[in-house]
């Protein structure tokens, strides 16, 4: 079995859900904070090239990402973060 590890923006992981929605909301109020064109501008540096993999060493551990998706997916990548983030909001 994979074990999944969520890092936060200094790359350390993340070890609860709690903190993982607390770094969202942060991000949120980060984002809600700038104009459309600052928005456009984060997301642009940092977002990954694609294909999504790569590894990153973290206090000697490397870690590993890969990445797949579906094309016949019923929603693109977008749509499943809006109805995660939407679903938590209600």
């Amino acid at each position: 079995m994979t074990e999944v590890i969520y890092l936060d923006e200094h790359s350390q992981p993340i070890e609860t859900d709690r903190e993982i929605l607390a770094a969202l909301d942060e991000i949120t109020d980060i984002l809600a904070a700038m104009t459309k064109e600052q928005r456009i501008a984060w997301f642009r540096r940092t977002q990954y090239p694609h294909p999504i993999n790569f590894e990153k060493e973290i206090d000697g551990t490397v870690y590993t990402v890969s990445t797949c998706f579906d094309k016949n997916a019923s929603e693109s990548l977008e749509e499943k973060a809006q109805r995660i983030i939407l679903k938590r909001i209600d």
